[in-house]
């Protein structure tokens, strides 16, 4: 089977900041107009999605040849061209800071999210800041003295690539929002639990506690029922199927198991597909897939675009394994991405189990990867996916049989230090019952 791998670039993170860095050459003009024309002509030709455009891509690239030009170093010049391509509208098509610039750059030791129409602090990586009562659960209401929403919207969201809402929100509100330049600071205002309004000044030199997250791509254990809770951080990395394997000894003798793959950001659909092969004793499939294919000589006599397309290959299950076959649940959120969207699929055609929590980020498929002048990369998706019978789910996110919707509320009261969740306890719960059953 071909080898089909649908990574997230973690650097086309760096998207979002309003102020100005430069590289040692800056780009002649000549450069940037071959940039973006880069750009532009990928885009057309390759982006996977691009008769779904309402905008006039031709048109857009005109428009904004003088904006490249006038652009006054570097950093602005790649900030353009991440704002083109954020047009089309999708997680995988993108443009990555050349290193250079993008290790000018650092985020501050808080991290945040939207719930509930507000940005909560999620995350505290810094003793001086949480003594200064920066903590988990408290509100951001401004940036630089700006309404957080509105700061997002100016100078955030635009320069941000993504297929869904969903996905839009969580890199725009996330650490994203709060990213700088090594040798400034930013001011930020926060609003506790008691309603006190206060502001905090955080330099971007400010150094973060190690160790603060469980870098190991599987993470497993026994909780209450004998029910067993397995993290999956990412579908790549070295030894992959040694490393589940390993973990998999330990996950036959439990009553039933929780997949939570929230935060996945994806890697290779073949471990996917590896992992999934052992909650089954049939054959099952993942997505298919298509690609728009250009012939020249079609294209003279006006052949309609054609298409290559290819239905799933039926996977079996692992041989020489005792297979699980009790109850499952799968654990999913927006930030549950790409190739981890690509397990979504197959769990669900095998009809496993209950998949609960939030939409997923919408977004899968090969990028092809172009360098760009000045040593940035763009990346244009190339592959659609799709369930079997045809039904979409890029631009849309895999959808929950059940939905969970976290509000400020009800984080705050599961305790903002709790590894606990909404989505987790509806899990136990729903295995609870499947358990009694027996």
């Amino acid at each position: 089977m071909k080898k089909i791998i649908s990574i997230l670039i973690f650097s086309f993170m760096a998207n979002c900041i309003y102020s100005q860095g430069d590289a040692k050459k800056p780009l002649s003009d000549a450069e940037k107009i071959v940039g973006l024309s880069q750009c532009w002509s990928e885009a057309k030709y390759n982006y996977v999605y691009f008769d779904k455009l309402t905008l006039d891509w031709d048109s857009l690239y005109k428009e904004t040849i003088p904006v490249v030009l006038a652009t006054k170093n570097d950093f602005d010049y790649f900030r353009e061209l991440q704002r083109f391509i954020a047009l089309l509208k999708d997680g995988h098509s993108g443009v990555s800071w050349p290193s250079e610039l993008w290790s000018n750059w650092a985020t501050i030791p808080v991290s945040t999210k939207l719930i509930d129409g507000k940005v909560i602090v999620n995350g505290v990586f810094n003793d001086t800041l949480k003594q200064a009562g920066i903590k988990k659960g408290i509100e951001l209401i401004k940036i630089k003295g700006i309404d957080v929403h509105e700061y997002v919207s100016i100078y955030i969201k635009p320069y941000i690539h993504s297929s869904t809402e969903q996905w839009l929100n969580l890199k725009a509100y996330g650490r994203e929002c709060t990213r700088g330049k090594k040798s400034e600071s930013v001011n930020l205002t926060f609003k506790d639990n008691k309603g006190k309004i206060f502001e905090y000044t955080i330099s971007y030199s400010m150094s973060e506690e190690e160790n603060q997250k469980n870098n190991s791509l599987f993470d497993f254990k026994v909780i209450e029922n004998n029910i067993g809770l397995l993290k999956v951080s990412a579908f790549w990395g070295d030894k992959y199927v040694q490393q589940f394997d390993s973990v998999y000894n330990l996950i036959k003798d439990i009553d039933g198991l929780i997949i939570d793959i929230r935060g996945n950001g994806g890697g290779n659909s073949n471990y996917s597909a590896y992992i999934l092969s052992h909650l089954t004793n049939k054959s099952f499939t993942m997505s298919d897939w298509s690609s728009p294919m250009y012939i020249p000589a079609h294209a003279s006599w006006n052949y309609p675009k054609e298409w290559y397309t290819q239905k799933s290959y039926r996977m079996n299950p692992v041989k020489n394994k005792t297979i699980f076959e009790k109850p499952v649940v799968l654990l999913i959120n927006e930030s549950t991405f790409s190739a981890a969207e690509d397990f979504c699929v197959g769990f669900r055609n095998m009809k496993r189990g209950l998949i609960v929590g939030s939409p997923t980020g919408g977004s899968t498929g090969n990028p092809i990867p172009i360098e760009l002048p000045g040593d940035g990369w763009l990346q244009i998706c190339t592959k659609k996916d799709t369930y079997p019978d045809g039904t979409e789910f890029v631009g849309i996110g895999i959808l929950p049989d059940i939905e969970v919707k976290e509000t400020v509320s009800s984080y705050l009261s599961i305790g903002p230090d709790s590894d606990r969740s909404l989505t987790k306890e509806k899990a136990i719960e729903i295995l609870k019952q499947n358990i009694q059953k027996k």
